[in-house]
């Protein structure tokens, strides 16, 4: 029985190294790069508490975040300046400060038209109504983008031009509710007024696309309409339902970034978690139903988009309700240590490129002397890969839970993965 089993697993391993396609290898080949703290970036939405708010105040994590995006924080356009002519930077203020304490860098994400500025100030929207729309004149929005970097400056390295719009040009998106409404030509002109204040009053400020989301294709529309000549980064935001779905959304960004002539600006994940299904929810493709099974993908996620080159990865959100690791109370959720844990095996590493078959993900990395793989198996079962060449395992360590004892000592270079999705680091040493 044991010949057979050794048997098997060697053809499984022969045909992973078949000239088969692989998106987790096209995903991540030619990106190796050092992790630093930048990568790792974050959502607050209750650093400061507004009018009303009665959960307390989030405290700053003692995790290497090194960038911080603003969304859903308070600091919307239409909460600078409720009403034409008033203007109240304290909750960004706050923030910018914030970040700047711990050694963070802040992309400030613009939009939410006043109600006062919209050109549809009765359109229903996520924040109340009118923040959908454009602004009735170009200069509301100009002189917005002014205030903004006349009193930051360098202090907001990063500018993100809107939230996951919607284009009234794209059928689908005609008549539909988002967090933008307008035309592409509009959003297009919103670009090249920002970057012309931006040169104007903060130059070394990075512009980067609207986050998209969704379906790449309105990326696509944004750079080949012209947008493209406005922005140093591109942002997408890669919300999946799995590894897989993940991996594959990286490889059509990455497509259309190279259609378009933009291959060598950075790409960035400005927002992706994992929402947690509440009882009597409807069955989602992206929200998990428990706990452990989101942080198993949110850490999978974020391990494949550091080999994959992302530059950054702006969890959403450390204190959101569905995704996030403190609660309202400031209790600390399943999933505080794990990124801990995750942070700690990503910094300092290179990533070298990951692979997969029917059953398991296979990520390589090295820091430093130490050579280690992150693997995970796709299904809730055991599954078994054989080691590089004249390697062999020193230690398995999961991202969390507990290893079955047959899937702690490696069998002449078979390392049997403990069933389910949770990443584990195998340390390697070679053998002599």
């Amino acid at each position: 029985m044991r010949t057979v089993r050794l048997f098997l697993l060697l053809v499984v391993a022969a045909f992973s190294q078949c000239a088969c396609a692989d998106n987790y290898l096209d995903a991540t080949k030619g990106h190796d790069h050092e992790i630093t703290p930048a990568y790792f970036g974050v959502h607050f939405h209750r650093l400061v508490l507004g009018p009303g708010e009665t959960e307390i105040t989030t405290q700053w994590p003692p995790l290497a975040f090194g960038t911080l995006r603003l969304w859903d924080a308070g600091t919307l356009w239409s909460s600078i300046t409720p009403r034409a002519g008033e203007w109240d930077f304290q909750r960004l203020d706050f923030y910018v400060n914030a970040a700047a304490a711990h050694g963070a860098t802040v992309l400030y994400t613009l939009g939410g038209t006043p109600r006062w500025a919209s050109m549809r100030p009765d359109e229903l929207c996520p924040y109340g109504q009118g923040c959908a729309a454009e602004s009735v004149r170009i200069g509301h929005w100009e002189e917005y983008v002014r205030r903004v970097a006349q009193r930051y400056g360098k202090r907001i390295a990063d500018y993100e031009l809107w939230n996951e719009p919607n284009f009234s040009d794209i059928p689908r998106d005609r008549g539909a509710a988002g967090f933008y409404t307008g035309s592409l030509a509009t959003m297009i002109d919103m670009a090249r007024v920002a970057r012309k204040v931006l040169d104007d009053y903060s130059p070394t400020a990075r512009l980067c696309t609207p986050g998209f989301v969704n379906g790449p294709d309105r990326l696509e529309l944004f750079l080949s309409a012209g947008g493209k000549q406005y922005v140093q980064a591109v942002c997408y935001h890669f919300y999946s339902g799995d590894a897989d779905h993940f991996v594959r959304q990286v490889l059509e960004v990455r497509a259309i970034m190279k259609r378009n002539g933009v291959e060598n600006l950075p790409l960035w994940n400005t927002e992706t978690g994992v929402e947690i299904l509440a009882p009597g929810d409807p069955p989602s493709g992206i929200a998990a139903h428990m706990r452990t099974e989101a942080v198993a993908r949110l850490s999978q996620m974020l391990i494949l988009g550091a080999a994959a080159g992302l530059e950054r990865f702006d969890y959403y959100a450390w204190d959101n309700k569905r995704s996030g690791m403190v609660s309202g109370s400031g209790e600390h959720l399943f999933g505080y240590e794990e990124m801990q844990r995750l942070q700690s095996w990503l910094l300092g590493s290179r990533l070298t490129g990951c692979r997969s078959d029917s059953d398991t993900v296979q990520c390589s990395a090295e820091k430093g002397p130490d050579r280690f793989i992150f693997a995970w198996a796709k299904k809730n079962i055991e599954h078994t890969f054989v080691l590089p060449k004249g390697a062999h395992m020193a230690a398995m360590e999961p991202l969390f839970g507990d290893l079955a004892p047959s899937s702690a000592v490696p069998d002449k270079g078979v390392v049997i993965l403990p069933a389910g999705s949770v990443p584990v680091r195998l340390l390697l040493a070679q053998q002599n």
